[in-house]
């Protein structure tokens, strides 16, 4: 183990934000279903070591969040011991053999649920497997955002490959150490006084460490930035649906475009200068006009990965050598909420306001100053308590956001061959999360695969419509679906799954 292997530091504000909203009960888990094209459940011993490398390569993964001793801080540490079952949960539910995606209850069960504590000896992630092909991952905010739950999946992935080719036995012994002859769900998995030695890559750096300070305007103190700017002749934001509550429920309602359709739509995209994200934030605001009306703009945030921002360059000499491998995913915490972007009520589809929406998003993504949206966080919340006072007042109140949308982009999931074996590869995937009780009516996780093409799970409160001419809103995932192949040329919609 290298000297500047950094193993354990303390919790920044960035990452203590997500501590409390989990301890408080405001969000609990985002996390991504993945269908890998074997039977992952036939062999445990390998799926066992698959697993150890993962967690001994990104040891984020095996830790947990404790109060220092002084009482002033919160430290990032690995735990001291882990099982299997730790790690891993089987299901016994059938999802890609029989054709079908995650189930709705699925997502719920993954995202809802509230698996993980601080301060004891447990990591914030687990891996749940489903039947024998689907590997469900969900993880806790606080060391973790988003983007994890689709590279953990290509980590599996590439991992499962590895272990299960005999060319590598070798190798792996002396990385990883010795794996048992005999495997249960108690077999220990991970002891750090015994494998200390083997953890060879630094804790991810704060998502601190890339950003201009929180005392610098995000919009450099102008007025008539874009953010801050209401449509003409709108002034009022779409006020939303309910009060803000935890007492709810949640659907999760996953919408597939095939890759022939979803490379057709990616092309038009490109011909018209904008991103996907871009067109599918003007598209929802069409969607969803119906449950908007037209007295209000609505309004939306593009949630932004701060990893854009990290450099090897300027690094602390503990994150250099992570930063500047070749292939090493940077895993932890590096969400932020986004820019808001509001938009007037939409009835006809143009590009041209596509363009003007794509024009303000490409510079919100290049904007070192964000963290000055949190200024106040920043100023005055404790790192070791729940920081209620920033929560709770929320409650009862109208939510920030119309509409949040999170697009992980395209999964790295390529076909690995095994000599005098079937291949390993991943069929599809996709990524789901909590609500906010506070944050966003509607949210829209999305990610793409080569072979399961487009997904996006469409989320938001279920438990009553009395605010709604509606009795629900099924036919809205289905609504999105069509405004999004119409406007970029890509039927016929034929077995198109929704």
């Amino acid at each position: 183990m290298a000297s500047t292997v950094l193993l354990e530091r303390p919790l920044f504000p960035g990452e203590n934000f997500f501590r409390c909203r989990y301890e408080l009960g405001f969000y609990y888990n985002f996390a991504s279903v993945a269908a890998f094209s074997k039977d992952v459940k036939q062999d445990i011993p390998l799926l066992y070591r698959a697993l150890r490398k993962s967690i001994l390569d990104y040891h984020i993964l095996i830790c947990n969040v404790f109060k220092e001793n002084d009482g002033k801080n919160s430290v990032i540490r690995p735990i001291t011991l882990a099982t299997l079952a730790d790690l891993v949960l089987f299901e016994p539910e059938l999802f890609s053999p029989q054709g079908k995606p995650a189930s709705e209850q699925c997502l719920n069960y993954l995202c809802r649920t509230s698996f993980f504590q601080f301060g004891v000896e447990k990591p914030l992630f687990k891996a749940i497997l489903y039947g024998t092909h689907d590997v469900g991952a969900t993880f806790e905010h606080t060391l973790f955002d988003g983007v994890v739950a689709m590279y953990f999946q290509e980590i599996l992935l590439e991992n499962l490959a590895f272990c299960d080719n005999p060319l590598n036995d070798k190798l792996y012994h002396d990385l990883y150490g010795p794996a048992p002859e005999h495997i249960t769900l108690s077999t220990t998995i991970f002891d750090y006084a015994k494998d200390k030695q083997y953890l060879r890559n630094s804790l991810p750096p704060p998502l601190e460490l890339g950003m201009q300070d929180p005392s610098v305007d995000y919009a450099d103190n102008d007025p008539n930035h874009y953010s801050k700017i209401c449509p003409e002749g709108y002034n009022e934001k779409w006020p939303g649906r309910l009060p803000a509550s935890k007492d709810v429920s949640v659907a999760f309602k996953t919408i597939n475009i095939s890759p022939e359709q979803f490379k057709q739509i990616l092309r038009k995209c490109k011909e018209n200068g904008v991103t996907f994200t871009s067109y599918l934030n003007c598209i929802l605001a069409l969607t969803l006009q119906p449950i908007y009306g037209d007295k209000h703009y609505s309004l939306s945030v593009v949630a932004i990965t701060l990893r854009r921002f990290l450099s090897a360059d300027k690094a602390s000499p503990e994150y250099k050598a992570i930063l500047a491998k070749d292939g090493y995913r940077i895993l932890g915490m590096y969400a932020h909420m986004g820019v808001p972007e509001k938009i007037p009520p939409l009835t006809l589809f143009s590009w041209d306001h596509v363009r003007a929406i794509n024009t303000r998003l490409a510079q919100s993504v290049k904007n070192d100053k964000l963290l000055s949206m949190l200024k106040k966080w920043y100023d005055e919340a404790s790192l070791v308590e729940d920081n209620r006072e920033f929560f709770e007042p929320l409650l009862g109140k109208n939510k920030a956001d119309s509409v949040k949308i999170s697009n992980l982009g395209l999964a790295n999931l390529p076909v690995y061959e095994i000599p005098q074996k079937s291949s390993w590869t991943v069929n599809d995937i996709v990524f789901a999360q909590d609500l906010a009780p506070n944050a966003a009516e509607f949210v829209f996780d999305v990610v793409s695969s080569p072979r399961g093409g487009l997904n996006i799970v469409m989320s938001y409160f279920d438990h009553t419509f009395a605010d709604s001419e509606h009795d629900n809103f099924d036919e809205y995932p289905g609504m999105l679906k069509k405004l999004l192949l119409e406007h970029a040329g890509a039927f016929p919609l034929e077995n198109a799954k929704i």
